[in-house]
Order: structure tokens, then sequence, then C-alpha cells
């Protein structure tokens, strides 16, 4: 399993920036959408006034560019091609190194992941591996509510009438949600899965979203939407096919021994 501090803190940030991506389906057929837009991203944990991280996430014809601030991480997200299954991109620049995830490899670590948490005696976990949430949703409002004593949802949505695009777009949130999991910790990200299916379901997407979990401070997330990409964003995806084309590329081991900081 992929594990290191510098990719827990991309994971991070990328698993709370997807939870709202699809807002985009909600613009209606907007010629913006089509040609590339942007999030600017703020994590606050608890009532910090000041963010835990900021993200730059650039979408364009297909593929999602994601720009961690502090520590400075790249990742890309490439959808499926052919035979070759869709995978995740992630780019140390001061290493010049590059590794690839591939989602079926996720997918198979998570269900080995589930298979051993619904063993564990720890209730989370259990939990985690087979989630049962009390759902609420109110059609005027937009608010949905996903609740247990455990975790709990909470997502200010938006209406969309383009269900098949809502589809695509889950499958590409879920994958995420996996691969943050996967980065992070041995914990199920089915809680999530849940989330998207429900915001599917309703036909809605997330616009605003608070996440608490029991004994824990709760982590809230606000984005900035602008939806044409500026000359500015076009130059960051040219940089990161420059680096893709000249980095070395290494398996996922050696890149997180690479990324790990270095202890003075």
């Amino acid at each position: 399993m992929v594990r290191g501090s510098g990719l827990v803190r991309c994971a991070a940030a990328i698993v709370f920036v997807v939870l709202v991506v699809a807002v985009c389906l909600s613009m209606g057929a907007n010629p913006a959408c089509a040609e590339g837009f942007r999030i600017e991203t703020k994590i606050f944990a608890g009532e910090e006034k000041e963010p835990a991280s900021k993200t730059t996430t650039l979408f364009q014809d297909g593929a999602v560019y994601d720009f961690l601030e502090k520590p400075q991480q790249t990742a890309l997200f490439r959808k499926a091609s052919g035979q070759r299954p869709a995978r995740f991109v992630l780019l140390n620049d001061s290493q010049q190194v590059q590794t690839e995830v591939y989602t079926d490899k996720v997918a198979t670590a998570m269900k080995d992941l589930r298979e051993w948490a619904a063993q564990q005696k720890n209730p989370y976990l259990q939990f985690s591996a087979d989630p049962r949430f009390d759902e609420t949703f109110d059609r005027e409002t937009g608010k949905l509510v996903l609740a247990s004593p455990i975790q709990t949802y909470t997502v200010d949505t938006a209406p969309t009438q383009h269900q098949d695009l809502l589809a695509a777009y889950r499958e590409y949130l879920d994958w995420y949600a996996q691969l943050n999991t996967l980065l992070i910790s041995k914990v199920p990200p089915d809680p999530r899965l849940k989330l998207n299916a429900s915001l599917q379901r309703h036909n809605v997407v997330p616009v605003k979203v608070e996440l608490k979990r029991g004994g824990e401070d709760p982590i809230r997330a606000e984005h900035d939407f602008t939806w044409r990409l500026s000359k500015k964003d076009s130059e960051r995806i040219e940089e990161v096919h420059n680096a893709l084309s000249s980095y070395k590329t290494v398996d996922n081991a050696e890149f997180l021994k690479l990324s790990q900081p270095v202890v003075k």
C-alpha cells in the first residue's frame, strides 16, 4: 500500500476538491465547461480561520491537474484509454520523478481493505467497511444529510438536468476517494462512495460539504470556481506535460522514498 507524508497531504487536499467538481453540471450547457475550468479550494479544520491547505485544480479535455500549494505537490488524473485503465500520475518536481497508480490496482487494494476492516473490533473500521446512514434530503433547500453515530455529511446541493454527465463525474469522484484511502490509511472509502451515490440518486451536485466524525474536529471546504482557464492555467498544464516527457518514471516505493521530507 502506497503511503508517505508528502503524498498524504496531497491526497487530503484532493479528496475535498472533488466533492464539488460536478458543480459545473448545474450551470447547464456552458461552453466554458467544455473548454476547461478551474477551482481554487481552501480546506479548514475545525473553527480555524486560516486554511489548512490550498489547492488549484484545472480541468481540461477529460484530464484533471491538481496543484497543492504547501507542500508543493502535483497530481494528474487520466481516464481509461483502450485496454489501459484510468490512472493517476504523481509528480515530484524537486526530484524530477513521476509514478503511476492504476485504478485497477486501487480497486483490488480496496476490496482487500474492506474484508480486513470488517473483521476488526474497531467500530469505525467496521462501519467504514459497510456504512449505513440515515439520509434526509430537502428538495426546496437542496440540503442533503447523511447521518450516523460514527460520521455525518452535511451538503448544500444544486440541481442538475444532466444525469448522464453526473454519472460520469461520480465515477471520477469515486476514484479520487479511493486513491485518498490508499495514500492515507487503512480505512475503507465506502462512506464517501455512499455520498456520491446519494448525490447521483437525487440528481444534484454538491456545492458545500462539511464532514463530522465522532471525537474529531469537523472539516469544511470552500471553493472558488472560474469557468474558463487563464493563460497562466494553460502554461501550468503545459509544464505538467513537459514534466511527463522528461521526468524519470519510478515505482511507487521509490517515489515515496524520494518524496519523504528531510528531517534535520
